[in-house]
């Protein structure tokens, strides 16, 4: 387990704050709009990506001008190795998944199997080899993705870990 990081917060007055102070060091980001997305069922869609998976945006691609992808993926139908368990990775800068409801079981380059439940949270590095291993038909998770657009790599090797739809307790 990484130890948490420190986290560095300095308040001011708005009078004393310069009105050109950047929030951070990183290249200037697009501009952003405020949204709210609230819940509609109807609002789960498949992506067309994944067929097995229902996707809600959540709208911060407009939001953010592209930056940042958030949305919630339901299952649309139960866990099937053959169609799902394909070992690739991301090419992005940030990848985020929190395990709102259900659980998952996959396996990372190098870090092995997880079992995740709902309330774990993981951070997928950039181009991390990974395989979806089993899931439970009620899953729901979380992900934000930094960019909003990227691109996924299948990968030309058997899938690491192995497959098993059995619930984390059989």
């Amino acid at each position: 387990m990484t130890e948490a990081a420190k986290r560095d917060f300095k308040f001011f007055k708005e009078e004393d704050y310069p009105a050109d102070m950047k929030a951070s060091e990183y290249a200037d980001w697009p501009e952003q709009s405020f949204h709210v997305s609230h819940l509609k069922e109807d609002s789960f869609k498949t992506d067309g990506f994944r067929s097995w998976a229902l996707s809600r945006d959540l709208g911060m691609i407009a939001a953010t001008g592209g930056l940042v992808d958030a949305h919630v993926n339901r299952r649309a139908r139960p866990f099937n190795a053959k169609e799902i368990s394909n070992r690739h990775f991301h090419n992005v800068h940030y990848q985020m998944v929190y395990v709102l409801k259900g659980w998952v079981r996959s396996e990372f380059e190098g870090h092995g199997e997880h079992l995740m439940k709902e309330g774990s949270c993981w951070i997928q590095p950039p181009r991390i080899k990974h395989t979806v291993l089993g899931f439970s038909d009620d899953l729901e998770i979380l992900e934000i993705i930094i960019p909003a657009n990227y691109d996924t790599i299948n990968v030309n090797e058997p899938p690491g870990g192995h497959a098993n739809p059995l619930k984390p307790d059989e």
